[in-house]
């Protein structure tokens, strides 16, 4: 009898801790703005401030400007951390998601395409760090898209 009891409490905790799933998105979600009225490098400025607002830590880092095409490209942490586990081997957990947002910007328009990097792992049971799932995902990238359409639709600055 103990036995049984000992043997289903552990199914119970295995089962009580779910599965990781392994969360792909296989193309990038692009916008593009047509209803602007800047030059090119006006845009690409507003574009490169909002990035570096956007980018407020050494995980998020914009990897290539060039002005005279109007193509901004950055790697930014959308979700997820380190976490170190202390220990006598010393190992680490990464649930950190990536993705790679690219601006590319002429008279009048703007586009802007967010990628995750690489899949990554998600427990709906919530009982992990590895809580990031897909719809949160495109949350998150509906509000990128959203505070990029903001900035670059913003007045210029006047001295």
């Amino acid at each position: 009898m103990k036995k049984n009891v000992y043997l289903i409490s552990i199914l119970f905790v295995f089962n009580a801790c779910g599965t990781l799933n392994m969360v792909q998105i296989e193309e990038p979600v692009i916008k593009v703005y047509t209803d602007l009225t800047d030059s090119k490098d006006e845009l690409f400025v507003k574009a490169n401030d909002w990035m570096i607002g956007m980018f407020v830590d050494a995980s998020s880092v914009i990897q290539f400007s060039d002005k005279e095409e109007g193509i901004l490209i950055g790697k930014y942490l959308m979700n997820g951390e380190t976490r170190t586990i202390s220990s006598f081997y010393g190992s680490s957990i990464d649930s950190r998601v990536y993705a790679k947002i690219d601006i590319r910007v002429r008279d009048d328009r703007a586009r802007i395409s967010i990628e995750p990097l690489s899949p990554w792992r998600y427990d709906e049971s919530g009982l992990t760090i590895f809580d990031y799932s897909k719809e949160k995902f495109y949350e998150d990238m509906d509000r990128i898209m959203l505070s990029f359409y903001n900035a670059i639709k913003a007045d210029k600055i006047q001295f």
